[in-house]
């Protein structure tokens, strides 16, 4: 223990640093800073925020009296008091560092003669050189080579001087020259080099310079073929002969030369003044520098720098996207990975630009098109370019592609990455061979400086493309990390940060971020509860018109760029002076405060930005909080944010707050990127995200709680610092934070199925998907998955080429699972008279829902109103459980979530349906927009070869698709077997009470009442979610859309049922088929044309037997015995079944084997197999060549005075199997792909 000597001690030191502290001047800010940094903010007992504040002075110039030197100090005191010192001491040594950089300078001279870097790419003028050349005299050293001061000009004819900013490149047409000789040169080089420069040495170089000005200016009368011919004849009369390889250099360059390419914008002068505090405009010179010489650069700028509105523009003015100059006339692309931020910088873009959407500026997304004929800037999601990449792989419609927000790393965007990388240098090649191919620039933009996985992907680009990096500019975000890490109750702990927030600091927004929909419910329901908020005012009304939402979205999904630069949005809140608020004593064994940006801005900036809010806000100058008290404002204006939450709900957070009252928006990720929340200026962040991931065969799912990056963390905190200074709570340690984050999240390509690219790749040619330069390439396991999973599609064929029918899926802008559904449901259409062909409509708007999220409301997600006791809720639960049974169709739960769809579009009032039925609105309106997207498409789809429609005509198979009822249960059967060939290999059948005691010789003591499955993908058992509507049928056999792994067991979700002997047509890469039985024995089957035979057949990997199967037999001998019986017989044409009482023999013996002796048999058996003829329709091919095939043949087996009966039915016969030719024609077109 300390003796009260040493504390004494120990105090007075401290005295000594805080009284030399507050005798700083306050108006030196250099000096300020590190004090100023040591106001941070402390919220609660576990915040790292340190106060040190100066002691106020006494009035007589004194110290405050021992008493408060007598406390010891902690060790977060001693270290911060520790850094002042070091501050302290820099700033002492600061005039010794600038007098030793001082002696150490080169002279003013020899820096004369050095070419700054801030001049790179700037054009030299003769003044310029001719200073520079002097300047290499007066030091003796040798001038340049290309100096003036070695040529000779005539003497000034009087011209006029031409101004300097007119002056002309060294090296331009316009100066007659004469060149010196050798010996001259020399000379007049020593004579100068000897004479030390007189005190008026700059008057003379001004004279020189004017002299050069007035010669060259001399020469501007003389036209271009007068200089040319003077220089010329110089050059024949000195004997100097031009090199042939410079001629011709010269002759490109002069052909190249003109003017820049520059197309002219007109602005307003409140646009240009939006436009002016961008960071990114400050840059254009750098970036067209960099686009002109590089084929691939990467831009790297923050959210806010503007690069997403101002790069377009910057290239547009230089002529890319013009017709009036034919080696920029391609279109500059920009990509999007959501639909909204396309649409939203498209609408920007064209203000800015001052023309209407679809002329000059335009957009493409999923639900939307505008683009014009004239359209110069497009802006579009990443899957519409990789769409028209597989239409066109060179792209040639484009002569510059921007992908925006790469840094997101979107399967798309890795993709159409990997496949720019290729075409960028094809482009290249085609445009030096052919004169009609541009060259294409390709410019990657990325928010942060997560750019190594392109410029050092060798893959990817072997030569490494240029980064420019884009200064940002974000307000100063104080980040206060907590003690220790809360692992379980981060609710809890995060609503008392809120608290202590609301109640202690000045008023400003406060953004929590936890990890989903319930989390984010359960915190708002205590949130209100506490503070005594109504649940009307949770629920604003006046959001439900349409327009209304979708402009709030456009301009708030934009909109950070330009209220980040101006800085004076108008938000409720008020950013203080000194915003922190005084502890009753320093918190002890806390880390230090982190402060995050604020690089973009000057601390005047900062000052005037903090006085400018003050001043709207009504704050005291002195930063005290006026007359609503101390405590700040009394109540609280709580809302959620999440992705299922509707529309109008979401576009609350954007809405005027009501006066008096602190905004607490409480939100999952989505408020990460893409949105700014105005008058934020508190981020409490839980640190976690519930991500969806795959195990490694891509066979089930899960969501997980867990960390978020360190990138994703700097996301959070930059929303307090966007209109003003703020400050984030973490609720981890820093500790926890450094050793435990990830440095970035994985990329989409490791967390999402691959097959859907795997098609992609292969329609467009990519045999081998492993060789792919993806940026960062997948688990080899997962694209041994997405082949598996497409062969079992049947879009691969056994050597991993595409089939007819991975052809057809490839074309339908859908992932495979539910392409191949729409396409078994179009082939069974077609090729069935008895099958309903409206089917296809349902099966294309089923594709739609099952692409979309549920639209049903959890039972278990329907929580308390404020106020509302259990009772009542329970009433409402059940309310909901009842909506959705009279929905539900009992075979299947997609196919419940259809009918749920079709009473949708044809309610009058869509969104009280919803609101009735506890349905989600959100998933069901963008259902009907991809399903009115899709039909379009489809009958607009060019299908020369009959892939999409099986044979017949797409647009009559989608006939009535604009009025859909409710399905017939015809049409159900129908898609329940379109279901069933999509999910093929996601199959699964119910485990049995004998095979589960087998396999479990234990009991649970009867708790185990759910019923297992066990997938075919799978080695171990999955159940029936409770309710799920096949939950209490428990079928033999059904199919999955996923497999969700919850803490309980795993579950199926969109579960139907399928019936066995389905598996065999609409799965049949999986069924694995025994020999041919000899009972039943091969026969002719007229529904599919030809001799059958049985097999026994299993499905899967795990076995699972299946009803016997028919499929053709191989044997030809045995298919012409079968065939001549089933010929006699009338089997295959029903008039000959008029001559069987006119047989000599019974036409089963035609099949025997031992009758194949017999000389009517082998006559008749022979002729079949030599012409190959097994079926209906072979046999009217050999009668349209000729028609008294087999005539003898079958003459020979009637009796003795019959044969007038054959000649009777002959005619007949024929027409029979011509009729069914025609008809077999037809269906094969379809079947073909199958």
């Amino acid at each position: 223990m300390r003796s009260k000597r040493e504390r004494k001690q120990k105090g007075n030191q401290i005295k000594t640093l805080k009284r030399k502290a507050t005798a700083v001047d306050g108006a030196q800010s250099l000096d300020t800073e590190p004090l100023d940094d040591l106001k941070c903010v402390g919220v609660a007992d576990d915040t790292n925020a340190v106060i040190l504040l100066p002691k106020p002075k006494s009035t007589d110039g004194g110290v405050p009296g021992d008493a408060a030197a007598e406390r010891e100090l902690s060790k977060s005191q001693k270290r911060k008091l520790k850094k002042v010192q070091e501050e302290k001491a820099k700033r002492a040594n600061r005039a010794q560092v600038l007098a030793s950089l001082a002696q150490h300078e080169l002279p003013s001279e020899h820096l004369a003669l050095m070419h700054s870097t801030a001049a790179r790419g700037q054009r030299v003028t003769k003044r310029q050189k001719l200073k520079k050349a002097l300047a290499f005299q007066r030091l003796g050293l040798e001038a340049p080579s290309d100096s003036l001061l070695y040529v000779e000009r005539p003497a000034a004819s009087g011209s006029e001087d031409i101004d300097e900013d007119e002056e002309e490149e060294v090296g331009k047409p316009g100066a007659q020259t004469h060149v010196l000789s050798d010996a001259k040169v020399k000379s007049w080089g020593a004579q100068t080099s000897k004479q030390p420069p007189s005190p008026s040495q700059e008057d003379t170089d001004e004279e020189i310079l004017d002299q050069e000005d007035e010669a060259g200016a001399s020469s501007a009368g003389m036209s271009l073929e007068e200089q040319r011919a003077a220089a010329q004849a110089i050059r024949q009369e000195l004997g100097v002969a031009e090199d042939a390889a410079v001629t011709e250099e010269r002759r490109q360059s002069h052909a190249r030369a003109g003017p820049a390419p520059f197309v002219h914008v007109v602005r307003s002068q409140a646009m240009q003044e939006a436009r002016s505090g961008l960071p990114i405009l400050g840059m254009e010179q750098e970036i067209m520098e960099a686009v002109a010489d590089n084929d691939v650069i990467l831009l790297c700028g923050e959210t806010g720098s503007g690069k997403t509105t101002q790069v377009p523009q910057f290239l547009y003015e230089a002529g890319y996207g013009s017709s009036q100059f034919s080696d920029r006339a391609g279109r500059i692309g920009i990509t999007q990975p959501r639909r909204v931020a396309a649409i939203a910088a498209a609408q920007r873009v064209a203000q800015e630009l001052s023309s209407p959407i679809g002329a000059a500026v335009g957009y493409q997304v999923r639900y939307d098109k505008r683009v014009g004929p004239e359209t110069a800037v497009k802006f579009m999601t990443d899957g519409i370019l990789l769409r028209e990449l597989q239409a066109d792989l060179l792209l040639r419609a484009y002569s510059v592609l921007i992908l925006d927000e790469a840094h997101e790393r979107s399967l798309n965007t890795d993709l159409l990455l990997g496949l720019l990388s290729r075409v960028v240098p094809l482009r290249k090649r085609m445009a030096a061979e052919q004169p009609g191919v541009l060259p294409l620039k390709l410019i990657i933009m990325s928010a942060t400086l997560r750019v190594e996985d392109f410029a050092a992907n060798a893959r990817l680009f072997p030569t490494p493309p240029p980064i420019v990096r884009v200064p940002a500019r974000q307000y100063p975000v104080t980040v206060h990390f907590a003690r220790r890490t809360e692992l379980h109750d981060y609710i809890g702990t995060a609503f008392g940060k809120v608290c202590q927030i609301h109640e202690r600091l000045p008023p400003g927004g406060i953004l929590v971020f936890l990890t989903g929909q319930r989390e984010v419910e359960y915190l708002c329901r205590r949130l209100r509860t506490k503070y005594g908020m109504k649940q009307k005012e949770a629920e604003p009304a006046g959001h439900n018109a349409e327009a209304e939402v979708e402009a709030r979205q456009a301009a708030d999904a934009f909109g950070a760029d330009e209220a980040e630069q101006q800085g004076d949005t108008d938000f409720e809140g008020r950013d203080a002076v000194h915003d922190d608020f005084e502890t009753e004593e320093a918190l002890e064994d806390e880390e230090d405060v982190v402060v995050l940006g604020g690089e973009g801005f000057t601390p005047e900036q900062i000052a005037a930005a903090e006085a400018r809010l003050n001043i709207q806000l009504g704050s005291k100058s002195d930063g005290s909080r006026g007359a609503e008290g101390a405590k700040g404002p009394e109540k609280v204006h709580v809302l959620p944010l999440y992705a299922m939450l509707p529309r109008a709900a979401q576009s609350a957070v954007f809405a005027a707050v009501p006066e008096g009252s602190r905004l607490i928006v409480v939100a999952t990720n989505v408020a990460e990127t893409s949105l700014t929340i105005p008058g934020v200026r508190y981020v409490v962040d839980a640190g976690r995200a519930k991500e969806k991931t795959l195990d490694t065969h891509g066979a089930a799912s899960k969501y997980e709680v867990s960390w978020i990056s360190k990138a994703s963390a700097e996301q959070r905190a930059g929303r307090a610092g966007r209109t003003g200074p703020g400050h984030t709570y973490r609720l981890y340690s820093s500790a926890h934070f450094n050793d435990n984050f990830p440095q970035h999240s994985d990329p989409e390509v490791l967390r999402t199925p691959l097959e859907g690219v795997a098609l992609v790749m292969k329609a467009m040619g990519i045999d081998k998907v492993t060789n792919f330069p993806f940026p960062t390439p997948p688990e080899l396991e997962a694209l041994a998955a997405a082949q598996r999973c497409l062969q079992a599609l049947g879009a691969l064929d056994a050597k991993e080429a595409l089939t007819e029918l991975g052809r057809a899926m490839a074309v339908l802008p859908l992932n495979p699972r539910p392409s191949r559904m729409i396409l078994q449901v179009a082939k069974e259409a077609a090729a069935s008279r008895k099958r309903s062909k409206e089917a296809v409509a349902y099966a294309v708007a089923l594709a739609a829902i099952i692409t979309v999220e549920s639209p049903f409301v959890h039972i278990d997600g329907i929580t308390a109103l404020e106020g509302e006791n259990e009772e009542s809720l329970k009433r409402r639960r059940q309310s909901a459980n009842s909506a959705h049974n009279r929905l539900r169709v009992a075979r299947s739960d997609v196919l419940s979530a259809l009918t749920a769809f079709c009473a949708y579009i044809n309610a009058p009032d869509r969104e009280g349906f919803c609101r009735s039925n506890y349905l989600h609105s959100r998933n069901l309106r963008e259902a009907a927009a991809l399903y009115k997207q899709l039909v379009h498409a489809l009958q607009h789809m060019d299908d020369k070869d009959g892939l999409l429609s099986a044979g017949g005509s797409m647009a009559e198979l989608l006939k009535g698709a604009d009025t859909l009822g409710q399905p017939s249960p015809t049409v159900l059967m129908q898609l329940q077997r379109g279901i069933a060939g999509g999910w093929a290999d996601q199959v699964a059948r119910r485990v049995h009470s004998l095979e589960y005691v087998q396999e479990h010789l234990t009991t649970s003591k009867g708790r185990a009442r759910a019923v297992r499955y066990t997938p075919h993908l799978l080695d171990e058992q999955v159940f029936m979610h409770p309710q799920s509507a096949l939950a209490k049928a428990a079928p033999e056999l059904v199919a999955y859309t996923q497999i969700v792994r919850t803490a309980k067991r795993p579950y199926m979700t969109g579960v139907t049922e399928v019936d066995a002997r389905w598996l065999a047509t609409v799965a049949e890469p999986l069924v694995e088929l025994s020999a041919p039985l000899d009972a039943p024995a091969p026969h002719y089957s007229s529904a599919a044309d030809g001799v059958v035979a049985t097999h026994a057949a299993t499905f899967g990997r795990h076995g699972w037997p299946l009803p016997p199967v028919e499929r053709p037999l191989s044997d030809a001998a045995v298919q012409a015995r079968v065939f001549a019986a089933a010929l006699l017989a009338g089997h295959v044409l029903p008039a000959f079944a008029e001559l069987c009482s006119a047989l000599v023999a019974p036409a089963a013996r035609a099949a025997a084997i031992e009758s194949q002796g017999e000389k009517r048999v082998g006559e008749l058996v022979g002729a079949l197999a030599q012409r190959r003829v097994f079926s209906r329709k072979e046999l009217a091919e050999q009668w349209h060549q000729n028609g008294d095939f087999l005539r003898p043949e079958l003459t020979a087996w009637l009796r003795k005075g019959k044969a007038g009966l054959l000649d009777g039915v002959w005619g007949r016969l024929q027409e029979e199997a011509m009729q069914n030719r025609v008809e077999k024609n037809r269906k094969s077109r379809g079947n073909n792909i199958y």
